[in-house]
């Protein structure tokens, strides 16, 4: 299971904060035909990309 991390990063980054729909904290996604689960934190978004967590800077 592969996505372009820097393209999701950027749609991340530009959407989550700004967009009513990704309000709680935590929420899913799908990118690239790819079910991402989020779990927003203070510094970070935690992303649970099937087996893989990756952690993107706030």
């Amino acid at each position: 299971m592969q996505i372009d991390l820097n393209a999701f990063a950027d749609y991340a980054l530009n959407t989550f904060d700004f967009n009513d729909q990704f309000e709680d904290d935590a929420f899913s996604v799908e990118f690239e035909g790819v079910k991402i689960y989020c779990e927003r934190k203070r510094s970070h978004f935690l992303l649970h990309v099937g087996a893989e967590r990756h952690q993107l800077p706030r």
